[in-house]
């Protein structure tokens, strides 16, 4: 018998696994719509009406978690995961590109400047004045997002199937508390466009970088395509085989 036959057999399949990649509660800075990175501001007392979906869409089941260092970020996950924010993954590959000395500032502030008209027309070309280079910010962001699937793949199982029914699990998590998670494909947040999974992995982190990890998912997506609500992200669905990923859609989250 061959070991694709054994495993048909055994009941084991393909894993789905559902990644969602939010950005961070209003700011000040968001509300005079500035350009910030290491700018470390905290979220307005007002962010958490509009994290208030959001907050709903992840109260059960334990995704796997991972932030930004920065302090918009980990009040965000503090208030959508209270009872285990500080288990996530802090990372300082999931800041903001690096504006360099735009830092602060807003459109009308820039708006004559040709340096920045050349790079709102090529970010891949131009870069900010002492700012980062857009290679830099590329694979700081693949390097992250290569380390959050591979601790997908390591940490969610699939487990034999059971009464016809594939389940999928996570094995325990190296955290302070040592929990076992449990990721039950069965659960979903109810919206207007109708019934979402809920996600495997959250990852609370800044626009660009939702941006960014969404066109690593799906290359064909361009950049500015690519948007990234204040509170809100996308929840990109995938398909975990042996050797690789497969990434089925990508969808707003939370569907409201």
């Amino acid at each position: 018998m061959s070991k694709r036959n054994v495993r048909r057999k055994k009941g084991v399949r393909d894993t789905i696994v559902r990644f969602a990649i939010v950005r961070h509660g209003l700011t000040q800075a968001n509300v005079e719509r500035r350009y910030i990175s290491y700018t470390d501001d905290s979220i307005l007392p007002q962010a958490s009406e509009e994290l208030g979906p959001l907050r709903r869409a992840l109260a059960h089941p334990a995704p796997i978690l991972y932030t930004s260092d920065m302090r918009r970020c980990r009040e965000t996950i503090a208030y959508l995961r209270p009872r285990d924010s500080r288990e996530a993954s802090v990372d300082t590959r999931l800041r903001e590109y690096d504006f360099g000395m735009w830092e602060g500032l807003t459109y009308n502030d820039l708006k004559e400047e040709p340096q920045y008209r050349k790079w709102l027309d090529d970010m891949s070309s131009v870069q900010p004045p002492r700012g980062e280079p857009w290679q830099s910010f590329c694979t700081r962001t693949a390097h992250v997002w290569w380390e959050i699937l591979r601790n997908a793949r390591a940490q969610i199982r699939t487990v034999p199937e059971q009464s016809g029914v594939a389940r999928t699990q996570n094995r325990p998590l190296r955290t302070s508390r040592n929990r076992k998670a449990r990721i039950r494909t069965d659960r979903f947040v109810q919206g207007a466009s109708g019934r979402m999974a809920r996600p495997d992995v959250l990852v609370v982190t800044h626009g660009g970088i939702v941006r960014r990890l969404h066109t690593l998912a799906f290359p064909r997506k361009s950049f500015w395509e690519a948007a990234a609500p204040i509170g809100g992200g996308v929840m990109i669905t995938a398909k975990r085989c042996a050797r690789k990923w497969v990434f089925l859609r990508a969808e707003r989250f939370p569907s409201l």
